[in-house]
């Protein structure tokens, strides 16, 4: 065996050990054991499934094909974002407007830009909400996904009580202020449907609330103190208030805080003019220092199987992805998925 050789076995012999002592460091510094107690406390599963506006990475986002298959693959949540009708009607909705997701331009040329809130229910029932999908995303594309409707979220309650797997609702108030009473609404149509009133003994919580205002989350604290409230934050509200001010707002009115994915700090929707500087925040010092402040983690949006390990790693305590059907595989929750079966046993 020659010199070099050696030396390069050295050295490879340090980096590996140098390298596994960091993951170590990283493992206890994000204090998972104290997140486990967190989430086991409230009832939520670890690591959490997010299905982020569901199976949104193989069918139009918040439509009935994206959560049927995110429950049939055994997603721990479905997450929507839920907006209100002039008529009062709740709807699973992300874009404050129609023109992305919908064929508005078409039905009501000239209103492609005004607010989900300007529409009446029925007017939304005109708009085709998968066709898009169909157009960006042509390798995932399926006949069936033509004419979809929005949904309401009485819809989407349906859907996640029935099928083989009943996934539990991750709430998000979308565009919060701009609908007064909109938490009222949603805690009397839970408490009616079943859904909250009550933390189940055994198995993850039925609902979280989530969202990027405190304004809101501190409403559903009143109204329904014991469902879960996590506090979503953005590189702008970082930029602007800080990882400790944030993580006391997380702390005081919530029991979660939605910190972002390593993608999303280097992609190209960061809000750079607002946020010059682009924070990573799913290190595990964050992480730790929230754990130990009483305040589980959930990372968005996570959606390839390396980012996964990292966050885990760094003891993020679940994950929103819109690649459910990756997690699952991932976290060893699932042997690979046939998903022609699972089209085939939702219809689509």
């Amino acid at each position: 065996m020659g010199y070099w050789f050696k030396v390069l076995l050295g050295t490879v012999a340090a980096a590996s050990v140098l390298v596994t002592g960091l993951l170590i460091v990283s493992r206890l510094s994000s204090e998972p054991s104290l997140g486990r107690k967190l989430v086991l406390a409230l009832g939520i599963a670890r690591p959490a499934v997010i299905a982020h506006r569901g199976a949104s990475y193989l069918a139009p986002e918040e439509t009935r094909p994206a959560y049927l298959l995110a429950r049939e693959l055994g997603a721990d949540y479905l997450e929507v974002d839920i907006q209100r009708t002039k008529d009062g009607v709740l709807i699973a909705l992300h874009d404050d407007d129609l023109s992305r997701t919908t064929n508005v331009a078409d039905v009501f040329p000239g209103r492609e830009k005004d607010t989900v809130n300007t529409f009446t229910f029925a007017e939304l029932q005109q708009l085709d909400a998968g066709s898009w999908f169909n157009r960006q995303a042509s390798d995932r594309a399926r006949d069936s996904f033509r004419g979809l409707r929005i949904l309401r979220l009485e819809d989407l309650i349906d859907i996640a009580e029935t099928g083989s797997h009943r996934p539990g609702l991750y709430i998000e108030t979308k565009a919060a202020l701009r609908f007064p009473g909109i938490e009222q609404q949603l805690v009397t149509t839970l408490t009616a449907r079943g859904w909250i009133g009550h933390i189940e003994s055994a198995g993850p919580a039925r609902v979280i609330f989530q969202s990027f205002k405190p304004e809101s989350l501190a409403r559903f604290k009143i109204l329904a103190p014991e469902v879960p409230r996590l506090l979503l934050i953005d590189e702008v509200m970082l930029s602007e208030a800080g990882w400790e001010s944030l993580l006391k707002t997380a702390s005081e009115i919530g029991m979660g805080i939605g910190t972002w994915g390593y993608r999303w700090a280097f992609g190209p929707q960061w809000s750079v003019k607002d946020a010059p500087t682009r924070y990573v925040m799913t290190w595990p010092r964050y992480t730790g220092q929230a754990h130990r402040a009483g305040v589980f983690v959930h990372s968005w949006t996570i959606d390839d199987r390396w980012e996964m390990w990292m966050v885990t790693l760094n003891g993020v305590d679940g994950i929103f992805t819109n690649r459910a059907e990756l997690a699952m595989v991932a976290y060893s929750r699932s042997e690979p998925i046939d998903l022609d079966k699972l089209w085939s046993r939702i219809g689509y």
